[in-house]
């Protein structure tokens, strides 16, 4: 099955996963974040995955009990390759002199929330921006 940007791919009869195509959302600078997150969301949004940014999506244990017996939980596989493709997506949507500040995370909502303490804070450049970008 080809995997192209933006195509469902089947991972079971009952789960799927969507591959997200960032490829014309503008990179991420250190001065460009109001309108990177507009446009990020917007497309997360659009796939319905906005609560992977947010935590909304609820991440599903780890393992799963049925009948006393402890198992791999299927929800939580899914979860995972969902996460991953997201964060693998907003990596490749952020220029490299901004990715150093992302070496701890491990999942997008962690990614987002990182931006977000960095880059939405109230801040002399931050207005600026806002400013330029009304003007314009």
């Amino acid at each position: 099955m080809s995997t192209s940007s933006g195509e469902t791919i089947a991972v079971s009869d009952s789960q799927n996963l969507l591959t997200i195509n960032m490829t014309n959302v503008t990179k991420l600078t250190g001065t460009n974040f109001l309108m990177w997150s507009h446009q990020v969301r917007a497309l997360l949004d659009g796939y319905d995955l906005t609560g992977y940014l947010d935590n909304t999506v609820e991440v599903p244990s780890l393992t799963r009990t049925v009948a006393g017996v402890t198992s791999d939980n299927p929800d939580y596989k899914i979860w995972k390759r969902q996460d991953r493709i997201i964060y693998s997506a907003l990596l490749g949507a952020i220029a490299v002199s901004v990715q150093p500040l992302l070496s701890t995370t491990t999942t997008s909502a962690e990614i987002w929330s990182t931006l977000s303490s960095i880059y939405a804070a109230s801040s002399r450049a931050h207005v600026q921006q806002l400013k330029q970008q009304i003007q314009v």
